[in-house]
Formats: C-alpha cells, sequence, structure tokens
C-alpha cells in the first residue's frame, strides 16, 4: 500500500462528498453559526421596533 495514494484519494473523495454533504445540510434545515447570528440580531431589532409601533 502506497501512503500518498491513500492520501490523493481522500482528497478526491471529500472533493466529491463536501458538495453533496453540503447540499444535505443546506435542505434540511442546518445552519452555520456564523450565518445565524447576524439573522439573531435582525429578528432582535425587528421585535424592538414592532414593541415601539404597538405602544
Amino acid at each position: 500500500m502506497n501512503p500518498f495514494a491513500m492520501m490523493k484519494d481522500a482528497k478526491n473523495m471529500e472533493k466529491m462528498l463536501k458538495p453533496a454533504l453540503e447540499k444535505f445540510m443546506k435542505e434540511s434545515g442546518f445552519i452555520k453559526k456564523d450565518e445565524l447570528e447576524p439573522l439573531k440580531r435582525r429578528i432582535a431589532e425587528l421585535e424592538a421596533e414592532v414593541n415601539k409601533l404597538k405602544r
């Protein structure tokens, strides 16, 4: 067994699987933490505006 060939095969598998994994995660509702934080801030801002309008 050639360890260099194994590493090359592993990298090729990663290249093939990464897009499929990202598509699965996007379609199944998973979200990255760095994408979630700005959305949380925006929700808080909108809730504050709605509460202002209610008063």
